[in-house]
């Protein structure tokens, strides 16, 4: 048997402000480059979120209050993210928790539905075994009533013949 794919994207670099797992640390920058730290009026990327708010100030006169197309109560602009650095170590243990719990849950799930499934198999041969065992005393049981029914039984009622000759059919 060989080793069954696992899956580990929780070990993989991640956005942390989208939650997108990357194969590795290129890609992840690449990303928020793109996704993260793009000027919504020029288009302009940045490799850090400073950069992004120097250029807001700078350039149109604005102030940067979130990060762009980040999720939820991950759009503040004090994160000093680049990458996986800076990222709250309480955050990176949360997702490493929550998948090792969902690879392990599913484990132990499969393992639990094919314990199930063994157990209704047994229990479907222990039926037909147990239908086949009834049968065959339902079988026995036929016999011994026919053999009994054609025993002699003093006690029984003589066969009588009513017969009237005169209504055969003559030869």
């Amino acid at each position: 048997m060989g080793r069954k794919n696992r899956d580990l994207s929780y070990l993989k670099p991640f956005c942390f402000y989208c939650d997108k797992t990357f194969k590795n640390e290129v890609y992840l920058h690449q990303h928020q480059k793109a996704k993260h730290f793009t000027c919504q009026r020029c288009f302009k990327k940045f490799s850090s979120c400073d950069s992004l708010k120097n250029h807001v100030e700078s350039a149109h006169h604005e102030i940067l209050t979130k990060i762009p197309n980040a999720t939820g109560d991950r759009s503040d602009i004090k994160n000093k993210i680049f990458g996986m650095q800076g990222v709250p170590r309480v955050e990176i243990e949360k997702r490493i928790r929550k998948g090792a719990e969902e690879y392990w849950t599913k484990i132990l799930s499969a393992q639990y539905q094919q314990r199930r499934k063994e157990i209704k198999q047994r229990i479907k041969q222990i039926k037909i075994v147990t239908k086949q065992d009834n049968l065959q005393e339902i079988r026995q049981d036929n016999e011994q009533e026919a053999i009994n029914q054609y025993e002699y039984n003093p006690e029984a009622k003589p066969i009588s013949f009513d017969l009237d000759f005169d209504q055969l059919p003559k030869q």
